[in-house]
């Protein structure tokens, strides 16, 4: 039990101590990001794409999409549900304690290469999914946009920050994310995050990955609880923190690599097959005990 607490603790602190250190660029190559300039073209466009979608979509897209067939909508808030979370970073994040835990007992240096392997890219997921979305969570009551008739009428323009804690607070309203919640869209964040994490590790999915992604952002719209421009900040947020997330862990080596062009891309890594293999010759492997140090090797020394 000793050894495994050891072992465990070590693991957790070999990544704190990986996560903060300075990036390594393998072969003098680096990620390429973007200048100042292109970043400040970049977000200039980007407002005025967002101020001409208000003006043009918004109010015309929620009242469009009252007059849908109700079989539509109805489908469309079972598929929405996917664009939440939860139902993906909770299996990643057990998956990624049984690797810690699986780590804490193997004595095999192929098993610990390759859970330490499986368990960079569950970290990679997590975070590249989690971090986009919790930002959208703290910008919500921020910025404070009312939902499409959620006070009885669609005003495009109705921004009330920091709304949601006054309700939360000293009002009566049981949940005022649902009122002052609309932008950014948090299940467009999740969606888009989801598409391009998965999509660095494994490139042959993002066609499908994509659709699962702009299918999420259209039942936002179809259920009428999001305007078009909520949907595209979101988007924003999720595409760009998760390729931020991929371009911080290409540039210390982790999971992935840059080629001369700048071009990131993912290492090979384990096979399903291997860490099931892995799993399965712990689970088999009778525990040792320990009565001396805690250590089964020092054990074994010290009685002989």
């Amino acid at each position: 039990m000793e050894h495994s607490v050891y072992q465990g603790k070590a693991i957790l602190t070999s990544l704190l101590a990986a996560a903060l250190q300075k990036p390594r660029r393998a072969f003098e190559y680096g990620c390429v990001w973007p200048t100042r300039t292109t970043l400040l073209t970049s977000l200039i466009a980007f407002i005025v794409c967002i101020v001409a979608v208000k003006f043009s979509f918004d109010a015309w897209s929620v009242s469009e999409a009252r007059h849908l067939p109700r079989w539509l909508v109805n489908l469309s808030g079972q598929i929405s549900w996917y664009g939440k979370s939860g139902w993906l970073l909770w299996p990643i994040a057990g998956l990624l304690l049984v690797c810690l835990l699986a780590g804490a007992r193997t004595v095999s240096r192929f098993d610990r290469l390759t859970l330490s392997a499986v368990s960079m890219r569950l970290t990679f997921l997590l975070v590249a999914v989690a971090l986009p979305g919790l930002l959208a969570a703290i910008l919500k009551p921020l910025i404070g946009r009312a939902r499409p008739f959620a006070l009885g009428q669609d005003d495009v323009f109705l921004y009330v920050p920091f709304a949601y804690f006054r309700e939360l607070l000293f009002g009566t309203m049981a949940y005022p994310e649902y009122v002052y919640g609309s932008m950014p869209s948090g299940h467009a964040t999740n969606a888009f995050a989801i598409a391009i994490a998965f999509g660095a590790l494994w490139p042959r999915l993002r066609p499908l990955l994509w659709t699962f992604a702009v299918a999420i952002a259209t039942t936002r719209l179809i259920i009428v609880v999001h305007h078009p421009t909520d949907v595209l900040v979101g988007a924003a947020i999720g595409t760009l923190g998760a390729l931020a997330i991929r371009n911080y862990f290409a540039a210390r080596r982790w999971v992935f690599a840059v080629d001369a062009t700048g071009h990131v891309y993912a290492k090979p890594g384990p096979q399903l097959r291997d860490f099931a293999g892995v799993l399965m010759r712990l689970w088999r492997r009778p525990a040792t005990k320990s009565t001396v140090s805690g250590f089964p090797e020092a054990d074994a020394r010290a009685r002989s």
